[in-house]
């Protein structure tokens, strides 16, 4: 055998045996420590994402970088804790919610839990008050402009914005964003009045049944019918670039028709998510259960009564209505000696 036959074998050889390993690593990847790790992360190293904040590391007096300003590795993991406190007051000055940090405060948790630290400050780290009371309910009023400037946005940016048919699903059926814009045909049952829930953000809302009341049947019946060869499996909003539909991709958002229409409706600063809080808030003043509610939104059984609270917005006149149903029939006149103010009020 020559030296160059045997230089072939031996690398072929070689990259059979560094296959295996890396097939070994990826189907046993070890557990790391952070603890044991011999690195250092500069604040500028981190990927350039809008939603990183990079910092400038302090230096010297003679130019060098201070090693202060580094993420070092310590066996207590106390600098775990300071960054993540120092984290959420950025993000609390940045006006991020309370709820939303703590959703990335979770995502950090879990990485740092297969590294071995967290346990080391989970107690030190406390969640941020979430409120509770986010999102409001339209009026009929504002339900009317709503509809109203979305039909007009809609054909203005052509035939194939879902704009109005998606404003009168959310009002109608309190379905969210990604449950709507994921619809597939095979969940739309027009001959019953049906929509079946595809994908949703939990398990109790994935496959639930929502009845259409008229509003939202007729909306939904008029766009459906614009696909008469529509596969059960294609998107019942689809994605359109450049005047071409793609019924294989789902519509990813409709944020840019949506927010002038609200801006032309004069309701600055409404969500999508809002017309959910909308529809659960008609349903709660209409004496409604909240399992019924639960069930047509898709809560959860456990979170349905706190559910209830963050999402009825139960408003005034509705709440006047309630006590002049349950309101004394008559008021004594011959008690506190103030007959006559009394008089005086009911008879004004």
């Amino acid at each position: 055998m020559d030296l160059d036959s045997l230089r072939i074998g031996r690398e072929r050889l070689s990259r059979v045996f560094r296959f295996l390993e890396a097939l070994n690593q990826h189907r046993n990847p070890p557990r790391l420590q952070i603890r044991e790790q011999l690195w250092t992360l500069w604040l500028h190293d981190l990927p350039d994402q809008p939603a990183v904040r990079r910092g400038i590391p302090r230096t010297n007096s003679d130019g060098a970088a201070d090693p202060a300003s580094q993420i070092s590795a310590r066996d207590d993991g106390s600098f775990v804790l300071r960054d993540i406190l120092a984290y959420q007051k950025a993000r609390l000055e940045q006006y991020a919610a309370g709820a939303t940090i703590n959703k990335e405060i979770a995502c950090l948790s879990s990485i740092l839990g297969d590294c071995g630290v967290w346990d080391h400050v989970r107690r030190d780290v406390r969640r941020l008050k979430e409120n509770e009371e986010a999102g409001r309910a339209l009026s009929r009023d504002e339900e009317k402009r709503l509809l109203e400037h979305a039909s007009v946005i809609g054909r203005r940016f052509g035939n194939w914005t879902p704009l109005y048919i998606v404003t009168v699903l959310g009002l109608n059926t309190g379905m969210r964003h990604k449950e709507i814009r994921t619809l597939r045909f095979k969940n739309v049952d027009l001959a019953n009045g049906v929509v079946k829930v595809g994908e949703s953000k939990t398990e109790a809302g994935r496959g639930r049944p929502i009845p259409l009341a008229p509003p939202a049947w007729a909306a939904l019946d008029i766009w459906v019918s614009r696909f008469p060869r529509a596969k059960p499996l294609q998107f019942v909003f689809p994605t359109c670039e450049n005047g071409r539909i793609d019924p294989e991709r789902s519509i990813t958002n409709w944020r840019t028709a949506w927010t002038r229409a609200c801006r032309e409706a004069g309701l600055m600063g409404l969500r999508f998510h809002d017309l959910r809080h909308t529809c659960a808030t008609k349903l709660l003043e209409k004496g409604e259960s909240i399992a019924v509610v639960a069930h047509i939104l898709g809560w959860s059984a456990s979170t349905g009564v706190r559910m209830a609270k963050r999402y009825g917005h139960i408003r005034p006149d509705v709440q006047r209505r309630a006590l002049d149903a349950v309101a004394t029939a008559e008021i004594r006149l011959d008690v506190h000696q103030v007959e006559s103010t009394i008089q005086s009020k009911l008879s004004n």
